[in-house]
């Protein structure tokens, strides 16, 4: 029976994790893998390793990274009247968050995202503006500060409460059941529990023809700090980074010529570039040459929109690094929306590469292989 449950997604995606409080999906993930591989640790950054080790008697060492971590918000101070001033870890969404539940602290206790009113002002300019995250507050029903202060601290993490869901005509979740081959799916932290997803699914279907290096980073949506000091570490031959990617597909003002960086539906995403990192070029023609002899839908990202772990893992180390991402709509913000074929078609896409994938390393990842692309 498949990993892939519909529980596992919901239970992964619901769990809190904060940058540098990725301990509750981290946790869950360890205990999830741990009998699919050969060894399993954590470093001092709290990154989460697992080595899958390979069938050749001289296998290369290909890293895979996910990260765990989700953008949140983490109080700055508590006022008088027992609200929570709030600041933003990672790139959050202002214009996404008010009137939305969240969880704070250690306790997950419930609280509200607002403004607080401002009765004698009465410009209307100032209600058609987008507030400023350090202008909003979270409500935990606190009667005043000292109330407030018995059960938060300043520094608390705040993380968004959103159920997984099922989405279309049947929407019955089913805990044991394998995930849809199609439909779509919404809930918090798509960015990136549907590549430590993909990741698992991975584990699931080796060995391979390499040892297999998962790595769960931490601190991405911050600097992507857990890919920089597991990127130290690896010793890997290649790498390979899973994203939930930027998805605006969405209908623009009329007349307006739309250029979505990604669309739902259309498949797993390749990234040639972006603002952060250049794509090794034998690694995405390999991923290219596989999509099309498995006729595997794939679509290209917008170029130069986003960052993710590869710049991190491979900066002081030079490793060659390809990134697969899955289309999410409205990534940075309370829910997110992706299609199921796009998810299962990027596990059959990287399932299929790995398999070529040693003979790739031995010959194209030099210099040479690079001026034929």
């Amino acid at each position: 029976m498949t990993l892939l449950t519909q529980g596992f997604l919901k239970q992964l995606t619901e769990l809190p994790g904060a940058p540098g409080d990725e301990g509750p999906v981290r946790d869950f993930l360890a205990r999830t893998i741990r009998p699919l591989v050969d060894d399993l640790w954590v470093d001092h950054i709290g990154n989460l390793f697992a080595l899958r080790r390979g069938t050749d008697l001289e296998p290369r060492r290909v890293a895979v990274l996910a990260h765990m971590d989700e953008v949140a918000l983490f109080v700055t101070e508590i006022d008088d009247q027992g609200f929570l001033k709030v600041a933003a870890s990672g790139g959050v969404n202002p214009r996404t968050l008010l009137g939305k539940v969240v969880q704070v602290g250690p306790e997950h206790l419930p609280g509200i995202i607002l403004v607080p009113p401002d009765h004698f002002n009465r410009d209307p300019e100032v209600y058609r503006k987008v507030p400023e995250i350090d202008a909003l507050v979270v409500d935990i029903g606190a009667t005043d500060k000292e109330n407030a202060r018995a059960r938060v601290k300043v520094g608390h993490r705040i993380l968004f409460q959103t159920p997984f869901r099922l989405m279309g005509v049947d929407t019955t979740l089913h805990a044991d059941a394998p995930l849809p081959i199609q439909g779509r799916i919404s809930g918090k932290a798509f960015d990136d529990r549907l590549g430590c997803a993909t990741l698992v699914a991975l584990l699931e279907q080796a060995p391979y023809p390499f040892d297999l290096l998962a790595v769960f980073t931490t601190q991405e949506e911050v600097g992507l700090r857990g890919a920089l000091v597991a990127g130290i570490k690896a010793q890997a031959d290649a790498a390979f980074v899973l994203e939930g990617t930027v998805c605006d597909d969405l209908p623009g003002p009329p007349g307006e010529k739309r250029f979505p960086t990604t669309r739902l539906g259309n498949g797993p995403t390749l990234t040639q570039r972006d603002r952060s990192w250049i794509v090794h070029p034998p690694l995405l023609r390999h991923l290219l040459r596989t999509a099309q002899k498995h006729n595997i839908p794939y679509q290209f990202k917008h170029p130069n929109v986003g960052g993710t772990d590869a710049s991190g893992f491979a900066r002081y180390q030079g490793v060659p690094v390809a990134i697969v991402s899955t289309p999410c709509r409205y990534i940075h913000g309370p829910v997110s929306v992706a299609d199921l074929s796009d998810f299962h078609n990027g596990i059959r896409l990287l399932s299929a590469a790995f398999a070529d994938l040693p003979s790739l390393l031995a010959g194209e990842t030099s210099p040479a292989a690079l001026r034929d692309f």
